[in-house]
């Protein structure tokens, strides 16, 4: 457990299971949200799926034989392509040299401010797993430094790896994640546009200073992720220079870390245990393979690791009509090290 395949949909449950949210629900919203990414990304004439046409919500939550169940709640359109061969780059300089090298000033984009820190590398050592910290103070952070509310940005592109950040960064501003009348992406998302491996964020800034030079927008924000939901930095672009004639921030206004509570992990737990978050990985041929499980042990609220303990536990986990998280159970440590979660015969919520 620790692949970005793994992280990602923990996160998603959780925050599925938070807002009182039906699998089939969050599954419809996931998908409605990346119907809209693939209709961006379909336009965009720098991105792989260019003139390509849109995937309906349908296709992309429909598990199929070529959109097979890849960690549960993500098919395959719900996951990044990292491995798309694209590049981006972009030129900083003052406006006295812009002045100097003659170029007009309706070119002009500014850098407002920017911010950002992360999260503990062990995903598992984080207090929350259905929101980030690190997502809402680098926003804020970016948007105070910058001069800004949420109601001066009209357009954003947040990362999108898998539809939970940009899920994670909508709940934080305020938007819905569909039909917001703010766009939430300029390229298309990872999937739709192409992950681009660790550059995709600057795509989204080649994106938005066209878009504000363009004036289909004034002020806009990006928010780029690393690692396992780790890693967090906001940026505020605008078509027009700050009134308060500050300058862009001379050192990240954020420590390096968010400062918060961890809870105390049970390596080798043992007892009766509570669903904190959980997925399940899928084979190629479409079968539950492996269940996923972040718990609490009952008894002191240590968080635990583990995986499935037996066949009626995995099968109750994978497509589960009825909520998971909460359900209760044992743990117990098995004789090759690892922590194996059985869920009790008829516990309910």
């Amino acid at each position: 457990m620790g692949l970005p395949i793994h992280v990602y949909p923990l996160y998603e449950n959780a925050r599925r299971a938070h807002r009182r949210q039906s699998a089939a629900e969050n599954a419809v919203e996931a998908a409605n949200m990346y119907a809209e990414f693939d209709r961006v990304g379909s336009e965009n004439v720098y991105s792989w799926n260019f003139q390509q046409p849109p995937k309906t919500a349908e296709q992309i939550g429909r598990v199929s034989g070529k959109n097979r169940m890849i960690c549960e709640p993500y098919p395959l359109l719900m996951n990044a392509f990292n491995g798309v061969n694209l590049s981006a780059a972009c030129i900083l300089t003052s406006t006295e040299n812009a002045k100097r090298l003659g170029i007009p000033d309706e070119k002009w984009i500014y850098v407002l401010g920017g911010a950002g820190t992360h999260e503990k590398d062990n995903f598992w050592e984080r207090r929350h797993l259905h929101c980030s910290e690190a997502i809402a103070k680098s926003i804020d952070a970016a948007m105070d430094v910058s001069g800004l509310w949420t109601s001066d940005i009209d357009c954003y592109d947040f990362y999108s790896c898998f539809p939970i950040v940009p899920k994670l960064a909508c709940d934080h501003v305020g938007l819905a994640t569909t039909s917001c009348g703010k766009p939430i992406t300029l390229l298309g998302g990872l999937t739709s546009f192409g992950g681009a491996g660790n550059n995709y964020s600057m795509h989204a800034i080649t994106a938005m200073a066209r878009a504000l030079r363009a004036k289909r927008h004034k002020t806009g924000l990006i928010l780029a992720n690393g690692g396992m939901l780790t890693h967090q930095h906001a940026l505020c672009l605008s078509a027009q220079p700050r009134g308060d004639g500050r300058s862009y921030p001379a050192r990240n206004p954020l420590p390096e870390v968010v400062d918060e509570y961890s809870p105390p992990l049970a390596e080798a737990a043992e007892g009766a245990a509570t669903i904190e978050t959980y997925t399940v990985e899928y084979n190629r041929d479409g079968t539950p393979g492996t269940g996923l499980i972040v718990g609490r042990l009952r008894g002191t609220g240590k968080r635990f690791l583990a995986n499935h303990g037996d066949d009626q536990t995995l099968s109750q986990l994978a497509g589960a009509a009825s909520e998971q998280v909460g359900r209760t159970g044992r743990v117990t440590t098995g004789e090759d090290g690892r922590n194996l979660f059985f869920l009790d015969a008829k516990t309910k919520l």
